[in-house]
């Protein structure tokens, strides 16, 4: 049996080997995980996950998929494990799609370019719009839908292909508090439920603390990863955000404040 889990090993990644955003990172992620990637803009939160799922070229090191190396090759089976929901700003505003469409486009990645759409990759698109309470909208637009509902539709479209990890990419920026809430709520059911193994980049430490049970902790040339008590703390977080951090420990968990306003 092939292991489990994805494994980076020395792992260098960025744009320019002479200045890499990320330098030497080893660690595992196991199936049915929550991880957050945290850090300033520019650390190089989202060239991680990219570098992962083989969008981008790492540098250097290796990167295993269920105990298979799949370090730069333009296919490896196992990436067929991975799903990702990117950040908004990869897709227009003005698509003629609906939102079932989109859900459906999700699988054509392992189709051939002239295989139509079987009835059952319809039923099971509209299971997951149904699942992520979207049912009502599967004929809408996507264009025409509020942020937090495209969002949804793009966390189903990453479903349909059945992964054993879902990657994404900044989930609730641009959302209001509440779709925020309930987007992440959908995610940690998702990971609690359905054992789905989550890879998260955020900028809001507060809003993903309940859910998130590991961090990787990027920025000013450093990183950090491990269990979220053992690495975030106040000393940590303003070495690698450059900037003092303040923990206010509530009953409801803690806060973290630069100056008077939220990480």
């Amino acid at each position: 049996m092939k292991n489990r889990g994805i494994e980076l090993k020395n792992l260098t990644a960025g744009y320019a080997p002479e200045k890499p955003l990320i330098k030497g990172l080893s660690l595992f992620m196991d199936e049915g995980e929550f991880w957050v990637v945290v850090g300033p803009n520019g650390a190089g939160k989202s060239t991680l996950l990219k570098t992962i799922l083989g969008i981008v070229p790492p540098i250097s090191g290796k990167i295993y998929i269920h105990g298979v190396d799949c370090t730069g090759k333009d296919y490896c089976e196992e990436k067929q494990l991975l799903s990702y929901v990117p950040q908004m700003e990869s897709y227009s505003r003005i698509f003629p799609a609906t939102a079932l469409d989109i859900v459906i486009s999700g699988l054509f990645p392992r189709k051939s370019r002239l295989e139509p759409v079987k009835e059952n990759e319809i039923k099971l698109a509209r299971y997951w719009l149904k699942t992520l309470e979207l049912d009502h909208l599967s004929d809408k637009p996507f264009a025409s839908l509020s942020g937090g509902q495209q969002r949804k539709v793009l966390i189903a479209r990453a479903l349909i292909s059945n992964p054993h990890y879902l990657f994404l990419d900044e989930p609730t920026t641009g959302v209001d508090i509440k779709s925020s809430r309930k987007i992440l709520n959908i995610i940690a059911s998702l990971n609690r439920e359905k054992k789905f193994g989550i890879l998260m980049v955020t900028h809001d430490l507060n809003f993903v603390w309940p859910y998130m049970e590991k961090a990787i902790i990027i920025g000013n040339g450093r990183f950090i990863a491990g269990n979220k008590e053992e690495i975030i703390n106040e000393d940590v977080l303003s070495e690698i955000y450059g900037v003092k951090i303040k923990i206010v420990e509530t009953q409801a968990g803690p806060i973290f404040l630069i100056g008077d306003k939220h990480v």
